[in-house]
């Protein structure tokens, strides 16, 4: 049991069973009445938006592990989910044309940033920072703050694939993780990218292209967040330029919650993922008990703090 507790992502699952034990408990109904949250169409409920975070969480994670940090997916995917919505719905572009074009715009974001922090050698937090307000603001100039209704686009009983369209977001973050999961574990552009978190310096005298690595990162970010906007348009049936804001708090609080190190070389994608279902269960949860729907930020902003403290601690203890 020792062991096991030192796997990062085995405390991220007990935390994420006791919380779902103790809103059982709280929430338990009345004899005779559904139980409001231990239920299927509940559990649907809660994979379908926590996988939209999921899906830049994985990104965000990927980017602390390199010792990095980006702010800026919440104004991608804004972004991303407009100029989608905008081809769907003004220029009647197919569907799957005008969301893949969305991602590009993702993925040019990310490399945007790359561009910033390896070329004019910003620091990565002022380079998203700045990427950020360009993306948001180009998603309010498209608008010019309108949105595009892509739901009225959509034919009714729409399933992508064949499967029920609640189904899409938790697929494709399932398949996503275990992609990513084993590109960090299994290859070694993942283990260079553990390398250039851990020890910069070193990565580069061992012959690690770290340039080539922190431009792939990025642009993988962007890329991801392109992926998470417009699978967001599509669950909200709407693409608008406030879409998505404040998600940077949540993707990056899923990613450190889930064994991501601030001071990079330390993480994992399915930690990141174990993440976004703590806070996926929060928000869900929250709302039920008359009072507790305004402590949702409070309780993700001590989280934070306290799982970044924490960190701090076992890295000192460790060293």
């Amino acid at each position: 049991m020792k062991k096991l507790w030192h796997i990062r992502e085995f405390s991220t699952i007990a935390i994420l069973v006791l919380e779902v034990v103790f809103f059982t408990w709280w929430l338990w109904p009345e004899p005779g009445r559904q139980h409001p949250f231990l239920n299927a169409p509940n559990a649907l409920l809660i994979l379908k938006y926590s996988a939209i975070y999921g899906i830049a969480a994985i990104g965000a994670a990927i980017v602390i592990i390199s010792g990095g940090i980006d702010l800026s997916p919440g104004a991608v995917m804004a972004l991303a989910g407009v100029i989608g919505s905008e081809l769907f719905v003004a220029k009647d572009w197919p569907l799957g044309s005008s969301m893949v074009l969305g991602v590009l715009v993702g993925l040019a974001s990310g490399l945007l940033s790359a561009a910033l922090i390896v070329l004019v050698r910003l620091p990565p937090f002022i380079a998203t920072l700045g990427v950020m307000g360009i993306t948001r603001g180009a998603a309010f100039i498209l608008t010019e703050g309108q949105y595009f209704d892509v739901s009225s686009r959509l034919i009714g009983g729409w399933r992508p694939f064949g499967l029920p369209a609640d189904w899409v977001s938790p697929i494709i973050l399932i398949v996503l993780a275990l992609f990513f999961q084993a590109l960090m574990t299994m290859f070694q552009w993942g283990r260079a990218v553990f390398s250039v978190g851990g020890n910069e310096t070193a990565a580069l005298f061992s012959g690690i292209g770290v340039n080539r690595v922190k431009t792939t990162v990025y642009a993988l970010s962007g890329l991801l967040a392109g992926v998470s906007g417009v699978v967001l348009v599509l669950v909200q049936g709407q693409g608008k330029a406030d879409l998505a804001t404040g998600y940077e708090l949540d993707i990056i609080a899923s990613a450190v919650v889930g064994g991501a190190s601030l001071a990079g070389g330390r993480g994992s994608v399915l930690g990141a993922v174990l993440g976004t279902l703590i806070f996926g269960v929060l928000r869900n949860a929250l709302p039920q008990i008359p009072g507790a729907t305004f402590y949702d930020r409070l309780i993700v902003g001590l989280a934070v703090i306290v799982i970044v403290v924490m960190d701090q601690l076992l890295l000192k203890k460790s060293s």
